[in-house]
């Protein structure tokens, strides 16, 4: 379900069950892509990056190339997974995601609860249909 790469090359391969034993968090905030507060729920990105047995201080400062089903890449910074707790979302409203829904695995920040969230350069960190995750 997600591939993770590390610096070292190490590669991990998670499967649902992976992302299903993890501890899920929930986020109640609005998207821009959607109408309304909406509550996703999944692991915190920085419990899926540490379960491999790198730490928050050999991540901290590293960027996270982020890619999607399509290929589609973005780069966000290590630290807003400590910053604000962001979420790998894997239900929107009590239901698994599925790919035609922005699943099965969407990043999720905590927009309604932190005003510097609110912007377009963040907006575009909000990564659906993640299933790559490349430590730079």
């Amino acid at each position: 379900m997600l591939t993770i790469t590390e610096p070292a090359g190490k590669v991990r391969e998670l499967s649902e069950q992976d992302i299903a034993d993890l501890a899920w968090h929930e986020i109640a905030t609005r998207t821009r892509w959607t109408d309304g507060v909406q509550t996703f729920r999944g692991p915190r990105l920085k419990d899926v990056l540490t379960q491999g047995g790198m730490t928050r201080s050999d991540l901290i400062s590293r960027n996270l190339l982020m890619k999607a089903l399509n290929d589609f890449g973005i780069v966000v910074p290590a630290s807003d997974a400590w910053d604000y707790n962001l979420i790998i979302a894997r239900e929107m409203n009590g239901k698994l995601m599925r790919v035609r829904d922005k699943g099965p695995l969407w990043l999720i920040y905590p927009r309604d609860q932190y005003l510097e969230l609110q912007n377009a350069v963040v907006d575009e960190r909000w990564i659906w249909q993640l299933s790559e995750i490349i430590v730079l």
